[in-house]
């Protein structure tokens, strides 16, 4: 639970670089909460969203770790681009993002069992 506060805390940082279990247990944490947010708006026919609002309110830190994840992986932000393709871009990224560290890169220093 340490890397989903983790990138709370570090929500507008873009630089430096964030290992594959920070990236996947935010991400899956995040995908859990949203699910509760549905279900509960269909048990209870809820005419506000909040699982809208919540989607709004972790874009910020989503997008951070995304990027400092691409970072790891020897990439740039730049590569968030490749969601224009249609059909394939999503799972691109994915696949991109589920690539492990690379030792060298330019964007900082390994992240050995660590977020930073």
């Amino acid at each position: 639970m340490n890397w989903y506060f983790e990138a709370w805390q570090r929500y507008a940082q873009f630089s430096g670089r964030a290992s594959v279990e920070a990236f996947w247990l935010f991400f899956l944490v995040n995908c859990f909460i949203s699910l509760i947010f549905v279900v509960m708006e269909m048990v209870f026919q809820a005419t506000w969203k909040i699982e809208a609002f919540y989607s709004l309110l972790v874009f910020l830190p989503m997008l951070s770790l995304t990027v400092r994840r691409l970072h790891d992986t020897n990439r740039s932000a730049w590569w968030l681009l490749v969601l224009l393709i249609p059909a394939i871009g999503m799972f691109v990224l994915l696949v991109l993002l589920a690539l492990p560290s690379e030792p060298d890169s330019d964007f900082g220093h390994y992240p050995q069992n660590n977020a930073r």
